[in-house]
């Protein structure tokens, strides 16, 4: 190998550790960004998980609501048809003696 040889090789070499040195630096910087930007959707993600836990328990306090109304309706419902049964007994008893007596007098 001759001198010129020698120093295009050197050169060559010196050349590709100086692009190599660039390169580096490169995603080092692109590192840099892309860690900030994890780290920016990571709290983005965790405020939404938070949020959406919050609504979650609203939610679910809003069910457990409806369901409390709902039992207290259908006992109330309940209620109501014992009467209404109890009534339409009353009723039907009276028009009964009623048309009973019309019917003897």
């Amino acid at each position: 190998m001759t001198y010129e040889e020698m120093q295009k090789t050197m050169q060559f070499i010196v050349e590709q550790q100086a692009q190599f040195s660039v390169d580096i630096q490169q995603l080092k910087e692109s590192q840099i960004k892309t860690d900030e930007t994890v780290s920016q959707l990571t709290q983005v993600v965790a405020r939404l998980a938070a949020a959406t836990m919050e609504g979650f328990k609203n939610v679910n306090a809003k069910i457990d609501a409806l369901v409390d109304a709902q039992i207290r309706n259908e006992e109330s419902i309940k209620e109501t048809s014992e009467a209404v049964k109890n009534l339409t007994a009353v009723v039907d008893r009276y028009f009964r003696e009623r048309n009973g007596r019309q019917d003897s007098a």
